[in-house]
């Protein structure tokens, strides 16, 4: 199947490394131009080289910081200078601490927000515009399957990301007619950092190895392993894609069969 993303203008988050990296190379893989972005200089500059020695000169970077409120807007402009007008949008970034819900506060919560939701519909506001004149868009959200089944000890994003869809959801019905879709992506237990780093806590709230809470969500899946990103950004790649223009508000689990519930 060709996915009709030659020449299509994407911006993707967290692109540095984990899912983000894994969707841009699936973008770039199926000829779109690709903005990467993330925080850290030095870590997006040597994924954009790494991009390039794949996929040719069809990509650029941008460090930069998406929960600044000012950012989501030079972003769209650094996409446009550089590659064009961007009509796809992975919205995609790390996640907030693991927590107890009895533990977390307003403070807490306020700055889940920020994290996780402002960030989306900053990005959303600055790349619609051109979507609309396009007559033609792809928004995806990376969340979490934690919109579709709680998990333990992660309320910020449990409920973070369950707002992040509802938002999404809103946003799909008022702009289908003008050829853009919005989607997100659940993934369950996938092998990157942000993984690694929940398993560290995990494992030192109850006195194991983080090597066996790994062990104890894979075993928790039926396909009896971890994910792997490029699994993931597989599925982003095709809500993205001109085959997929009839699918819009929906929250894809991409998670092994972790999800048991039947929608």
């Amino acid at each position: 199947m060709r996915l009709g993303l030659e020449g299509r203008v994407a911006v993707v988050g967290g692109a540095s490394t984990g899912l983000g990296y894994a969707v841009a190379e699936a973008l770039a893989a199926e000829g779109a131009r690709v903005l990467l972005v993330s925080r850290s200089e030095a870590r997006i500059d040597q994924a954009v080289a790494r991009l390039r020695e794949r996929s040719g000169d069809g990509v650029a970077g941008l460090a930069a910081d998406l929960t600044d409120p000012a950012t989501p807007v030079r972003v769209v402009a650094a996409a446009r200078e550089r590659l064009g007008q961007p009509t796809i949008v992975v919205a995609n970034g790390g996640g907030p601490p693991a927590m107890a819900a009895v533990d977390a506060g307003a403070d807490d919560l306020g700055a889940a927000c920020r994290l996780l939701l402002l960030p989306v519909q900053r990005l959303l506001a600055a790349a619609l515009p051109g979507m609309r004149e396009a007559g033609w868009g792809r928004i995806v959200a990376i969340t979490s399957i934690a919109v579709l089944e709680p998990q333990p000890g992660l309320v910020l994003s449990n409920s973070l990301r369950a707002a992040v869809t509802g938002y999404l959801k809103s946003v799909a019905d008022e702009v289908a007619s003008d050829g853009i879709t919005v989607n997100s992506v659940c993934p369950g237990f996938t092998a990157t950092e942000r993984l690694d780093e929940l398993a560290r806590v995990m494992a030192e709230r109850q006195g194991v190895s983080p090597e066996a809470v790994l062990a104890g969500w894979a075993g928790r899946t039926p396909v009896a392993r971890l994910l792997r990103p490029e699994e993931v950004a597989a599925a982003v790649a095709f809500l993205c894609s001109e085959p997929a223009s009839g699918i819009t508000g929906v929250a894809l689990p991409v998670d092994g069969g972790f999800h048991r519930g039947l929608l």
